[in-house]
């Protein structure tokens, strides 16, 4: 089969999304015998655009109005799929996206309605898809185990880190008294992976100086989150590593040799959408995985804390202090991560959503 991915621009890879939804489920199907070519969709009125397929993959939003180009693929009877893995429409006023969210949202439901099915991440999202199509199916996200190798695990001090995207401040802003307060009782390193490409101390300048000066009040909700969490973050010592483009991502993670890690998340509608992808990555790398009790995360993971400072101070000292229960709990989710995430599983499942809604 001939399946192509219809790229927002030239420079998706270095959106986390590329990487788990396009580039590692297309060395995936290349694997299994299928021809996979990517196009970036703007403007793209090449032959070999609209002849190649058999199946064409939008996701995203597009920085024009895609709806002709489907038209024109279904007219040549070429499945179209539109493929997400976050709730548009509920996105957070702390996420950096929300400031374009009604151009955003008008083309996501557009493009939603107009495709032959509609893949998504999770149940959740599945049912909030279908009122603007019939045809949705959950296409999990999974790992090429390959790329993840294990961690080194040879630490002098214990390390516990956290990685995420800009996107996430106020979710780390749940753990960082937490933090603190541990780091008064025990010796352990705490590592911020992620949150900007530089300098941390240079991303904040940036925040106070557009905050200050006025410069995009569309984003002031984004910037004064992040600047909030920055103040809570100078009571803790921590190292912080720039983001990665995320097709290094695993090796960085083996190479930061996590033994604790934690993914805090708030329980909202746009967060309870999204996939358990934090639990998964660092598990696939060794090391132990203390989440927040809220979904995705309370769907698999099996050990989590609920959103208060008692209960994450709990479970995260409980981790820090004894290395038996951690090493043994590590064991545990990688038993849950290798059956639940699993790309040379879950590509099967791509599969037959293309044999199913093919005409």
């Amino acid at each position: 089969m001939k399946i192509s991915y219809a790229l927002v621009s030239p420079y998706d890879f270095k959106g986390g999304g590329w990487f788990y939804r396009i580039m590692m489920p297309a060395e995936a199907l290349r694997a299994r015998g299928h021809q996979v070519k990517f196009f970036v969709a703007a403007n793209n009125t090449s032959k070999e655009f609209f002849d190649f397929p058999d199946v064409v993959i939008y996701r995203g939003t597009y920085p024009f109005d895609p709806i002709q180009q489907i038209k024109e693929f279904q007219k040549r009877d070429v499945l179209v799929i539109y493929d997400t893995d976050d709730d548009y429409l509920t996105v957070n006023p702390g996420n950096p996206c929300h400031a374009d969210v009604k151009k955003v949202t008008e083309q996501y439901v557009s493009l939603v309605k107009a495709v032959d099915v509609v893949t998504v991440t999770t149940d959740i999202l599945k049912k909030r898809v279908k009122r603007f199509n019939k045809n949705v199916v959950v296409v999990p996200n999974a790992l090429n185990f390959a790329r993840f190798k294990d961690r080194h695990d040879d630490n002098k001090k214990l390390r516990v880190g956290y990685s995420g995207a800009s996107s996430h401040w106020e979710d780390l802003g749940l753990v960082l008294d937490v933090i603190s307060d541990l780091q008064r009782k025990h010796e352990f390193e705490f590592f911020i992976q992620g949150m900007c490409g530089g300098p941390l101390i240079g991303e904040i300048y940036n925040y106070t100086y557009i905050d200050r000066e006025k410069l995009e009040p569309e984003r002031r909700d984004y910037y004064r989150s992040a600047l909030k969490m920055y103040e809570k973050l100078k009571n803790v010592k921590f190292v912080h590593i720039p983001f990665y483009p995320p097709e290094l991502f695993p090796e960085t993670l083996s190479m930061l040799d996590f033994d604790i890690a934690i993914a805090p998340l708030k329980d909202n509608k746009f967060n309870e959408a999204k996939s358990a992808i934090k639990f998964f990555e660092s598990v696939a790398v060794g090391t132990a995985c203390l989440t927040s009790n809220v979904s995705p995360y309370k769907e698999v993971a099996n050990y989590t804390a609920n959103n208060t400072y008692k209960d994450w101070y709990k479970k995260l000292e409980k981790l820090i202090k004894d290395e038996k229960f951690r090493k043994k709990l590590a064991d545990k989710q990688w038993e849950i991560v290798r059956k639940n995430a699993d790309l040379t599983k879950v590509i099967r499942v791509w599969e037959s959503v293309f044999r199913k809604f093919r005409k």
